[in-house]
This record gives C-alpha cells, structure tokens and sequence, in this order.
C-alpha cells in the first residue's frame, strides 16, 4: 500500500510539472515548422525560407530533430501530444535520477517530497510547455547514471554511449555536454588513482557516431562556435544574479533558481560535514560539480544541469545531514523517537506533498494557449485576414510564431534561430531594430520591408513618429501594425485579439507553401 501511495504521488508530480504551463514557448513554433517541412517532403531543409535577410549558405539546424519528434506527437496525438512527451521526459529524467542514487546499494530510496523539490529545482529547464534542451537534460542524467555504472567495472554498460549519441546528436546541440561529462570523469579518476582507460574507450566509441547527422563535421565547428557566441539579449546566457528573474507563487515572488540555490546550500554543507568528517575525498564527484557549479554561475542555463548531478550523485548525503537530527530526536525522545521519525517521515513524505498537489491541480489547465499578453495574436490575425503579404519587421521573440502563422505570405527579418541562419553583421542590425537600441531604424532601410509589427514595450507613440512614410492602422495589447502611408484600406479587417478562437493553435498543421515547391 505504502509502495502504491509513493508511486501515485511521483506521477501527480510528474502531471503537475507537465501542465503548470501551458502557453507556448517563444521558439517551439520554429521546432513545429521544422517538423512539418520533414513530414511533408522527407528531408531536412539546409537554406532557410523564412527571413527577407540575407542568410548562411548553409542552415546548421542542430535541433532538426526535436522538432520532427514534437511536430510527431502534436501531429498523431493533437495538442495533448505535446504534453504526453513532456510527461515522458520529466518521468524519464525522475526515473533516472532515482536509477543513479539506488547505484549505491544499502541506502534509503528518496520520498516524494524530494521530487517535489527536484521540480522546482528543475523548473527552469523543465518549466516551459517544450523546449529542445529537455532532450539534452533527459541524456545528460542518462550519461551520469551511465558513468557511475562504468565506475564500479560494469562494463556492459558501455553501448548505452554510442547508441544514445545517435539520437542525442540529432535531437539537440547540448550533446557536448555529453563529451565534457565523460572528460570529467576521466579526470576524476585519475585524481583518485584509477585507470581513464575506460572514458577514453568510450570517447573514442561515441567520435564516428557524432558524424551521423546532416551536416556531418560543420555541426560540431557550428555548436562549439554557438556555445562561445554572446548573447547579450538572451537573458538565459546571463550570468547567474540574486535580483531575479523570479516567478509568482500565489501572492509571493520567489526567485526563479532558488531551488538551485538550495541545492548548492545542501551541497556545501554535505562537502563541509564530509571534510570534519575526514571522509575520503572522491574528486571525480568534486570535479563533476564543481566545474557545473562554475558553468552555472557563468550561465543561468547551466543551474539545470548542477541540479541533475548533485541530487542524483550527492543525495545521500544530503540525506546524512538529517542524522544529527534523528540523534537529537532519539536522545531527547527515547522510547518515542521512532514513532516520531515515522510521524514525520509520513507527513513530510506523503502528507505534504498531497496537500501542495491538492492546492496546485485545480488551477492547472489542459490546454495550450496562445496568450494576446505575449504573442501579437491580433497584429498577426490582422495581416493574415487582410491579405497584406511581404516582408515583416517585427521582434526577435515574436518571428519564429509570424513564420508559423504567415508563411509563406509573408517572411520575417529574424527569429530564434539568429545563431544557425544570419551572419553576424546582419543579425546585429537586426536585433537593434528588434529591441530599439542604437541606430535601430537602420534595418528599414538597409533591407527592404513591406510590413512592420512593433512591441509596445519598446517602442513608444512618439518613436512611430520616426518612420516617415509610414502609418500606425491597428494595434492589439503588446503590439502596433504599421503600413506604407500608400497602402490602400478597402480589404482591411479589424480583429478582436481577445477573441477566445485566437488563442488556440493548431500544432498539428502542415506547413503552406511546401507541398510541390524546390526545397
């Protein structure tokens, strides 16, 4: 019974995780399209087709395969389909973790509250409604609990590298964290006295694996140029800061990476019991985490995967700090402290999570919606209904959702893809228009546009005065449309952008314009 219970609330864990959010990524509509162009004509486009601007000769898409995947499931199993992979990927990854602790034998198994704390820990990379890194997350832990396997001589471990490569390759460019992970490894040991031979036999296992995709040896010059790019308007590449980004919990604003923040808390206060202690040090488990704790600090991004490594490889540990406690406890309550242990343990374990589920799955929603405060449903509804086609200025976070609503009526200056698509020179001209910076109106007149949607938020009703030639003919709640000042107005139709009908998508749509073109 008690067994049945822990499994139960693990997945009402899982289902909280997977529909806290329900409103789109910014770049899951760029995913969608890449997907459907491979359903409908087989391959893997390698130019792109969405942007007026000029683009590389060669389109590195280096998460083409997470997109044919989600584009799949949204495809066979409707918008559901996006939250069932999601389900499968946050359950896989909890599978996971769990799998890597229990390589250690005679240790307690962890209770419920502690993937509670592990979805909010993870939340940052798991908390959108998909994104492509969580195929890097799932692989990531994966490797780890692969890794640990190799450590205690369990060589039959040694295929799971190369054939989850394959697939890891082609899904998402975080497959180098794959590599590092298996260098620090190596290092590790080495520090501990034992033989890297094994990491290198794996590295020399997974090398001619990696070339299986697309783009052959350019994928990996392209991620390892990505990986060292700036990205000053990407607040995820931030380094990591104590005044935010932080997230609404009923009338709180809690920061966003303090389940992180508790984590490393946790991890320096097992490190510092260990050293009074005198424990044996194991550097491969000091190297592993102290290099993602020194990634993480460098990019937010990077919290995720110091979560994964110190819950999964520290937890006893963190488990062990509690044992002061249960001396205190036996030593104050000695004919009672059992039963208050397994009081407790009941509670803390079963009850309160029960009850945080209880408060949280009345409000969650089941289905995908395209929020008018986020997206420019209305701007965007405006120029399809009107029939206005050409080529679209409008914000860096809105192009990848115009090209999914518009192609191929009309192409946009840029979207999420800036890294894989544009050179530089052109994506900086662009992203100053994007995000009013500098000689920003320098995009209109290097580069021919016939349409233009602006974000309110950075443009203001005076910098419209700025665009001579153009006229300001409707606007929704993040956004204003502008048009040529000859542009005739008989066709013009005014949507309602809070017209409930526009904020549902159909994922499952084949790309216009594909079927029969020479792509």
């Amino acid at each position: 019974m008690k067994r049945a219970i822990h499994y139960l609330l693990i997945a009402t864990a899982v289902y909280v995780v997977t529909f806290l959010t329900n409103i789109p990524d910014l770049d899951l509509w760029a995913r969608l399209a890449v997907g459907s162009i491979f359903f409908q004509t087989g391959h893997v486009l390698r130019h792109d087709i969405f942007s007026y601007l000029p683009t590389k000769d060669l389109w590195i898409d280096h998460e083409w395969g997470s997109g044919v995947v989600l584009y799949g499931f949204a495809k066979y199993l409707g918008q559901y389909g996006i939250f069932i992979l999601k389900a499968l990927l946050i359950y896989s990854i909890f599978l996971m973790i769990l799998k890597t602790i229990n390589t250690r034998e005679g240790k307690r198994s962890p209770s419920v509250l502690f993937y509670v704390f592990l979805g909010w820990a993870l939340f940052p990379g798991i908390g959108s409604l998909l994104r492509s890194q969580m195929f890097t997350y799932l692989f990531f832990i994966l490797w780890i609990y692969g890794l640990e396997r190799v450590r205690k001589k369990e060589r039959k471990i040694f295929w799971l590298f190369p054939c989850t490569m394959l697939f890891w390759v082609n899904l998402h460019g975080g497959f180098v964290a794959g590599i590092g992970l298996v260098f620090l490894y190596a290092a590790g040991d080495l520090l501990n006295r034992k033989s890297p031979l094994p990491y290198l036999l794996i590295g020399l296992s997974i090398l001619p694996v990696m070339l299986i995709n697309p783009y052959g040896f350019a994928l990996w010059r392209f991620v390892v140029e990505s990986s060292l790019m700036a990205r000053p308007f990407n607040a995820e590449w931030d380094p990591i800061s104590l005044s935010g980004p932080k997230l609404a919990i009923g009338g709180l604003r809690v920061h966003s990476l303090s389940g992180y923040m508790l984590l490393v808390a946790m991890t320096l206060a097992a490190g510092c019991r260990s050293l009074l202690r005198r424990e044996k040090v194991d550097w491969t488990r000091v190297i592993v985490l102290g290099m993602l704790f020194f990634l993480s600090i460098r990019l937010q991004r990077n919290a995720v995967f110091f979560v994964l490594a110190a819950s999964s490889l520290l937890y006893h540990q963190f488990d062990a700090l509690l044992d002061e406690f249960r001396k205190v406890l036996t030593k104050a309550f000695p004919r009672h402290s059992t039963k208050i242990q397994a009081v407790a343990h009941w509670g803390l374990g079963f009850v309160f999570p029960a009850i945080i589920f209880i408060c949280i799955i009345p409000r969650l929603s089941h289905r995908i919606i395209v929020d008018f405060q986020r997206y420019p449903v209305g701007s965007i509804e405006f120029l399809r209904r009107s029939g206005l086609s050409g080529n679209l200025a409008t914000a860096f976070d809105w192009g990848s959702y115009a090209s999914w609503k518009l192609y191929p009526q009309c192409k946009v200056m840029i979207d999420g893809r800036y890294e894989e698509v544009f050179p530089k020179d052109v994506f900086d001209v662009a992203i100053r228009f994007s995000e009013r910076q500098g000689n920003w109106w320098e995009a209109l007149s290097r580069f021919h546009t016939d349409l233009v949607v602006l974000p309110k938020t950075s443009y203001t009703q005076a910098d419209l005065s700025l665009f001579p030639g153009w006229k300001a003919v409707y606007q929704d709640f993040v956004s204003v449309v502008l048009l040529p000042t000859d542009t005739r107005s008989e066709s013009i139709v005014r949507p309602n952008y809070k017209n409930p009908a526009y904020s549902t998508e159909d994922l499952a749509k084949p790309m216009a314009g594909i079927e029969g073109s020479s792509l």
